[in-house]
């Protein structure tokens, strides 16, 4: 607008000029004219070419100057959407760091902080097992007449574990199996130290090398008879150290309270204390009960192959428990062989030795162990006397069983045979031609009771035997067991086992006459002839 304005002006400038005349006399008075009148538009020219030139700069400026302030609101708006787009960023980015890690697989549900110092680990235990008795009417044998096929769930147990900060490890495992809830784990483990952690709570007593592999990881569905003679869980606090052998460099840590297969490892604590077999919810008394063990790879790292999987190592328990009340043991089919008489009680000192070992090598296991418990039984009554109702132990005696047990087994498919147990390469897939893994198995395990256990306290010339502390004709003196088996790991968490069972017995039998009485001739218990089942899942 304003170039066109400038240059209407610069034209009706020129237009305008008063110009002078060409109609001169002289050739040179022309000349002259000439010369003036380009003088005067050379002149006027200028003028108007500079007035076009000051328009187009003013309108340039205000064109410029004009949009100015619309462009500074957008450029900030823009910077204040960046920003914001950067701050979601931010906060989005901060949302997710601080997400856990969550996995789920063959382990169960895991999940994680990101920085691993808390974690959380949801298992489960799922044993449904079957007992099929064979040749079990003896009319002669109370304890052998008639025995029940049955199913049964032998254990249904949810497992929680996890870490806390960092450095505390912690479990809780109840058990619903047998138709009866119990709570078997319960414990805190400081693991600040490998050298040196400190556990809490309640779990497995640090003495039989069986009874503390899992449950999960067993070659036959029953342990061997050593594991009676220990106990099972106890309630306390125990300081537990593992140590890596010459020249090893492996500080790997684990949440298992009793980590396998390190160099060497001890555990040794203070305890309630707990019978033979027990599994103690609560002290019944104020005697306390050391429990210690130590165990060894001697081999490990050493290069030898063959020698790798050697583990040797001793368990034991000491203790001095007060009225306690007594065990019972059971076959491989789950009934019971030997009982106390209900007047028995566990009253002074008491010790367990446990010389234990295991070998695994490739496809090959062998586990073994030795066991000797002692314990001074009583026979308790009540009398009330000047000193009011009390307790005294009419009969006392020492006690001293000793049972053994092997097993050897052999991975089939060719698997690394393992005490944690077996991983197969490969699940079963029967579309694929895939298997799973095969294991045979087979055992022998005995257990002795001590004579003074079955004194018969009747006065002299009594028809009527009385026992003071077992009935030799409803608790056997011996038991005898071998068993072969087979195993199935469909994958790493379904198991199927089969197991054939036969136990002898000495002693534990009681003749019945005709009125149906017991008789006082004590016989050999009929020979126990069982076939066992299992499905199992773990996870």
């Amino acid at each position: 607008m304003y170039k066109k304005k400038a240059l209407t002006l610069a034209i009706s400038t020129l237009t305008g000029l008063n110009t002078p005349s060409l109609n001169a006399k002289t050739n040179h008075d022309r000349v002259d004219v000439l010369e003036s009148r380009v003088h005067d538009l050379e002149s006027k020219l200028e003028k108007a070419l500079n007035a076009l030139e000051a328009a187009t700069a003013k309108q340039t400026t205000a064109a410029a100057a004009a949009p100015a302030p619309d462009i500074k609101k957008i450029d900030q708006k823009v910077k204040l959407i960046e920003r914001k787009l950067e701050v979601d960023k931010e906060v989005s980015d901060g949302k997710w760091a601080k997400l856990p890690n969550v996995e789920v697989g063959t382990q169960g549900l895991k999940v994680e902080s990101k920085d691993g110092d808390f974690k959380l680990n949801v298992r489960g235990l799922v044993q449904a097992d079957g007992y099929y008795f064979v040749d079990d009417s003896d009319p002669t044998n109370v304890n052998g007449d008639g025995l029940t096929n049955r199913f049964i769930m032998r254990r249904v147990r949810p497992i929680f574990s996890g870490t806390l900060w960092r450095d505390i490890d912690w479990r809780i495992m109840p058990d619903f199996g047998m138709g009866a809830a119990r709570l078997y784990d319960a414990y805190a483990d400081l693991r600040y130290f490998r050298s040196a952690s400190l556990a809490a709570g309640k779990f497995k007593a640090p003495v039989s090398l069986e009874r503390l592999q899992s449950a999960s990881a067993l070659t036959f569905l029953e342990r061997g008879f050593p594991t009676q003679l220990a106990p099972n869980r106890d309630i306390g606090a125990m300081l537990h150290g593992e140590f890596d052998g010459p020249g090893e460099t492996d500080s790997t840590r684990s949440s298992n309270l009793y980590q396998f297969p390190e160099f060497l490892a001890y555990q040794v604590g203070v305890f309630d204390g707990t019978v033979n077999n027990g599994n103690i919810d609560s002290p019944t008394d104020d005697g306390k009960q050391v429990e210690a063990r130590v165990f060894a790879h001697p081999f490990k790292g050493s290069g030898y192959d063959a020698a790798e999987g050697l583990g040797i190592g001793i368990g034991g328990s000491w203790g001095h428990p007060n009225d306690s009340a007594t065990p019972t043991y059971a076959t491989t089919g789950q009934q019971t062989m030997f009982k106390y008489v209900s007047a028995a009680r566990i009253d002074g000192t008491q010790y367990r030795i446990y010389p234990q070992a295991y070998w695994y090598w490739g496809p090959f296991g062998l586990i073994g162990e030795y066991a000797v418990s002692q314990a001074n039984v009583a026979n308790q009554a009540t009398v009330n006397n000047d000193a009011g109702p009390h307790t005294v132990n009419k009969y006392s005696v020492n006690e001293t069983d000793y049972a053994w047990n092997v097993t050897a087994s052999y991975v089939l498919s060719g698997e690394d045979n393992t005490y944690r147990g077996i991983q197969p390469r490969h699940a079963f897939n029967p579309f694929e031609g895939q298997w799973g893994a095969w294991q045979a198995a087979a055992r022998w395990t005995e257990i002795s009771f001590d004579n003074n256990i079955f004194q018969n306290v009747a006065k002299a010339g009594s028809t009527t035997p009385t026992y003071a502390f077992a009935d030799p004709r409803q608790a056997v003196q011996n038991a005898t067991n071998w068993s072969i088996g087979v195993n199935w790991w469909l994958n790493q968490n379904v198991k199927i086992m089969a197991d054939y069972n036969q136990t002898f017995f000495q002693g534990g039998g009681g003749v019945y006459n005709s009125k149906g009485a017991l008789t006082n001739e004590v016989v050999d218990r009929a020979t126990e002839k069982v076939f066992n089942t299992r499905v199992q899942v773990s996870f």
